[in-house]
């Protein structure tokens, strides 16, 4: 999760926050992140101890952070005033909103299939977990899942 450090954070409006939100991460003289196509950096074993960020940023592995992951997150983090995290898939996602907020109550209607496999192995991790349909009155569900097409 990439950290707010950058002071246009309560000063400048929106449109200039969600190009410049990032400039606190920036190792070379482009404007823009290039993308990168790489899956994996370069990097010496014994210098990473885990994800870093800011300008001393080691990339290891695409799929735990690259560039233009920490892009994103730096300018989602300061459009919202909080801290955001983008994952690789839309599972992963829906796993970690299970873990974070740990339901024990859901709602959830017709949606992805991979989100009913999701949430059964969430079941198995947190015994007694309570999923019932959407046709039901929402009064005491922890967490109520909708999605559109």
């Amino acid at each position: 999760m990439v950290e707010l450090k950058n002071p246009l954070y309560n000063t400048a409006a929106p449109s200039t926050q969600s190009i410049h939100a990032d400039a606190h991460l920036r190792v070379t003289s482009d404007v823009a992140v290039p993308i990168s196509v790489s899956t994996t950096f370069d990097y010496d074993k014994t210098d990473v101890k885990g994800c870093n960020y800011g300008p001393d940023q080691r990339y290891v592995y695409a799929r735990e952070s690259q560039p233009v992951q920490a892009k994103v997150e730096a300018t989602l983090s300061t459009l919202t005033e909080g801290y955001a995290v983008i994952y690789g898939s839309g599972l992963s996602a829906a796993f970690a909103v299970l873990i974070e907020h740990k339901p024990k109550k859901i709602a959830i209607g017709e949606c992805y299939f991979g989100v009913k496999e999701v949430l059964k192995q969430y079941q198995r991790l947190v015994p007694g977990v309570q999923v019932v349909g959407t046709e039901c009155s929402f009064d005491g569900m922890d967490l109520v899942w909708l999605e559109s097409p």
